[in-house]
């Protein structure tokens, strides 16, 4: 190296120490921004939650001391007594952790809530001794208290929500912030670097390294750090000939949901944490790979048998279907697995590919690959033309076909209404049940014409069955994006408005995360068909991952208990826990409740004592086409009369 080479190294190496000092000064002290940031974030978003949970509690108690005015029980009043302490708890503790204004606002609120529980329990002494002049109490004190407390909470709560969300664009600003200058200094450094490694020995060795790192980025997701496609097609080809290996294909089953209701940075966030389960369940045995979008692959060189593997498969599942928390907020989805087994190859990413569609399509979990499995990705292609072709003719040949199933009311085992469930008798094909071709319309963007292809043909049937006497309201399930339509709403009071059918005997039914993909949207939607008498079921209830303060504003008529809670309703359950404070809340709410999938005789007596509204399931009927409602309906009712009348009196509270 020559004495010019070597004087303008030590400037380089000089000029680099200072660029590196300078760089490590100012991530110091962004880091510690970026803490106090975090940490102002975090207490406002704890106190957003507290006031928010307190502005809960605080109508909750309205609605029992009302509810106590009504029925005057003990287990109206230990209820309010409940959650007037809940208020008291929530509030004390903002008094006790929140900055000064918060601690302020929490005293004055906790000041508030102990003279309107001091009114309230006077109110109710007095009830209970039936003073009359406990109308005037409530009027003139009660009342106004309540009203006042009521508007100071919202306020509040709607004051520290802003806030939260300030402190959120605030550490986001400086997180830029950070990110920028933090580039622009090694930048800086790095250009600095090579300039001096241009004339250093290690020259070669460098390039070498980078050369390297390089490659691993070509191999790996940047997201997850996963190996890509790339990298797994790679290690199938290392697999030795002639050696079986299996294959697993996994899909996130709700992701789509995830990432449309919680956003893109969410979506990220989810597809980080289900790669590092993946990762996790799989351990040392294979290789867990990201595909792309959603979808993961595993790869078990040394599979073992069969049982071993699907055994590993129902795992990986399991831990996709614990809650995932994405900032601070709760999220289900879960995971349709194929599971394929012998010589590495193309063909062998086919058949697991074509296994997780079967899974998919059975309404997710773990499936093996078979033969028949194998109709491969021309044949969806062309069910998913021929369903395109169907709608866009108008159904002409009436291929979709709605089978009703029966709904009985628990009070007295009166038929009321009945579910429209869709099948498609496709000419080539036969008899398609919906898993088979719903999930393909809805991501091919055929969900919002079928939707209201098949609302058309329940309120035609309907419309006849009035006509011949029978009265029987008809639900319909609406596909999520349907409610994103501008033109719902017109569309379906114009096929009510067709068919000559009054808008009280059609129900909507709607899912919870179909509604959050779009709240403000599908409110207002809910909100005009209301309007005009049709009335709103929230389905599945329990398996979404909705706020109860958003369904609050949800314009609902009903709420149905999913399937999956109903099925192992035996008491001491956490199945039954769940059932009977669903009940309570739908009823708190004002809303009747349906429990489906009922199988058995002895659920529906259990139903029917926890004062649940209504019931539907194969115990009663199966879905029937509409020629046979008839006779079902006779069949559910005599089931449900005979099963009730051996069980408790139904007491349903106000």
């Amino acid at each position: 190296m020559t004495w010019t080479n070597r004087r303008y190294s030590v400037l380089m190496t000089t000029a680099l120490a200072g660029v590196l000092l300078g760089l490590a000064g100012y991530v110091i002290h962004g880091t510690l921004h970026t803490t106090r940031a975090t940490d102002q974030q975090s207490d406002a978003l704890v106190v957003d939650m507290l006031f928010t949970e307190a502005r809960i509690a605080v109508a909750m108690q309205e609605v029992n001391l009302r509810h106590y005015q009504v029925e005057p029980s003990v287990a109206v009043k230990q209820r309010f007594e409940q959650v007037a302490a809940d208020t008291g708890r929530v509030l004390a503790e903002v008094a006790g952790k929140g900055d000064p204004g918060a601690r302020a606002d929490a005293e004055r609120l906790l000041a508030a809530q102990g003279r309107y529980r001091e009114l309230a329990e006077r109110l109710i002494a007095m009830v209970a001794d039936s003073d009359p002049a406990h109308v005037q109490l409530d009027r003139l004190e009660v009342t106004p208290a309540f009203y006042s407390l009521q508007n100071d909470v919202d306020e509040v709560s709607r004051a520290y929500h802003e806030y939260a969300q300030d402190q959120v664009s605030a550490l986001r600003r400086t997180q830029v912030r950070l990110l920028i200058g933090t580039s622009v200094g090694f930048t800086a450094g790095l250009i600095l670097l090579a300039m001096i490694m241009k004339m250093m020995v290690g020259y070669q060795r460098r390039l070498v390294d980078q050369a390297d790192e390089s490659r691993h980025r070509s191999l790996h997701d940047p997201l997850t750090g996963l190996p890509n496609r790339d990298y797994f097609h790679q290690e199938t080809g290392r697999a030795p000939a002639g050696t079986p290996v299996a294959m697993i294909v996994v899909d996130l089953d709700g992701f789509k949901a995830v990432n449309d209701t919680l956003g893109h940075q969410a979506g990220d966030l989810l597809l980080i944490e289900a790669g590092r389960r993946l990762h996790a369940g799989t351990g040392d045995r294979g290789v867990v790979a990201r595909l792309g979008g959603d979808e993961f692959a595993v790869l078990l060189p040394r599979p073992g048998a069969l049982p071993e593997i699907v055994a590993l498969a129902e795992h990986l599942v399991a831990e996709l279907r614990r809650d995932f928390v994405l900032a601070g907020r709760p999220a289900a989805i879960s995971g349709s697995l194929g599971i394929a087994v012998g010589a590495p190859g193309d063909e062998l990413f086919r058949h697991a590919d074509a296994a997780m569609y079967r899974a998919k399509g059975s309404g997710g979990g773990v499936a093996v690959y078979e033969p028949g499995d194998d109709t491969g990705e021309p044949d969806r292609m062309a069910l998913f033309a021929d369903l395109r072709a169907l709608l866009d003719a108008g159904d002409p040949a009436d291929q979709l076909r709605l089978h009703y199933q029966p709904q009985v009311r628990l009070s007295d085992g009166a038929v009321v209404a009945a579910e429209a469930l869709v099948r498609w008798q496709h000419p080539g094909r036969g008899l398609q049940m919906p898993m088979s071709f719903l999930p393909m319309a809805e991501r091919g963007g055929l969900e919002i014409p079928l939707t209201h292809h098949l609302i058309g043909v329940a309120v035609r049937q309907a419309a006849r069955w009035r006509a011949d006497g029978r009265v029987c309201r008809v639900s319909v399930n609406v596909s999520p994006g349907a409610l994103s339509d501008d033109a719902f709403a017109g569309r379906v009071l114009a096929a009510l408005g067709a068919a000559g059918l009054p808008a009280e005997l059609l129900r909507l039914e709607l899912t919870e995360t179909s509604i959050m993909r779009d709240p403000d949207r599908a409110v207002r939607a809910l909100r005009e068909v209301g309007a005009h008498g049709v009335s709103v079921s929230v389905d599945d209830f329990g398996t979404g991952f909705s706020s109860l303060a958003q369904l609050r504003h949800v314009p609902a008529d009903e709420l149905k208990i999913d399937r999956t809670f109903v099925r192992d309703l035996r008491d001491g359950t956490p199945d039954a826990v769940m059932v009977r404070s669903s009940i309570d809340l739908g009823h708190n709410l004002g809303l009747e409740v349906v429990a489906e999938g009922v199988e058995d005789v002895e659920t529906l007596t259990r139903l029917r004592a926890m004062s649940c509204d209504y019931a539907q399931g194969y115990v009663l009927s199966r879905p029937v086409p509409a020629e046979d409602l008839p006779e079902a309906c006779e069949r559910a009712r005599e089931v449900a009369q005979a099963a009730l009348a051996a069980g408790a009196p139904y007491q349903r509270q106000p």
